[in-house]
């Protein structure tokens, strides 16, 4: 008799298990599953997740933490090489490149860590202007600069913060 109470017992947990393997794989159970939405990556609408609208801020001077010296690897980081090619120094709302340099106007804040301005260039004899967005990863250690404008200059580019 003991051992069918037991019977009828592990029959009722199995029951109630929703038909399921032991490593979680559907066997033809009932349970509904919510279909993905198509629009989960592609949200233009942002109605999946709402993100609010980020109105750019202006602001007098480049924030602190983008100041320093940055290199693209780490021999830009020491000018006495001669190698620092991809060296970028920025000072009050300057920035200085191996061979040109730019002085930021009508800088805008778009996010914590994230600024954009208008740079008028000049160096090797010419000038330009290149629209500018600089963003901070890493705890302030890396630095995204996505230049606009010219296609020859145009681009993003990733900068390593140089030791002190």
């Amino acid at each position: 008799m003991r051992c069918t109470i037991l019977l009828a017992a592990a029959l009722g947990l199995a029951a109630c298990s929703g038909g399921e393997s032991a490593n979680n794989e559907s066997s033809g159970g009932s349970a509904a599953v919510e279909p993905t939405p198509t629009n989960l990556t592609d949200d233009p609408q942002n109605s999946v997740v709402p993100i609010p609208a980020v109105s750019p801020s202006p602001i007098a001077a480049i924030p602190s933490g983008f100041q320093g010296h940055w290199g693209m690897v780490s021999g830009d980081c020491d000018a006495s090489s001669g190698a620092d090619k991809g060296a970028l120094t920025i000072a009050g709302n300057r920035l200085s490149f191996f061979e040109s340099r730019g002085t930021a106007g009508t800088i805008r804040q778009i996010r914590p860590a994230q600024i954009a301005f208008d740079l008028p260039m000049s160096g090797e004899g010419m000038t330009w202007s290149e629209p500018t967005t600089l963003t901070l990863l890493d705890d302030g250690k890396t630095l995204v600069r996505e230049a606009k404008g010219d296609a020859n200059r145009a681009g993003s580019f990733r900068y390593s913060r140089c030791p002190a």
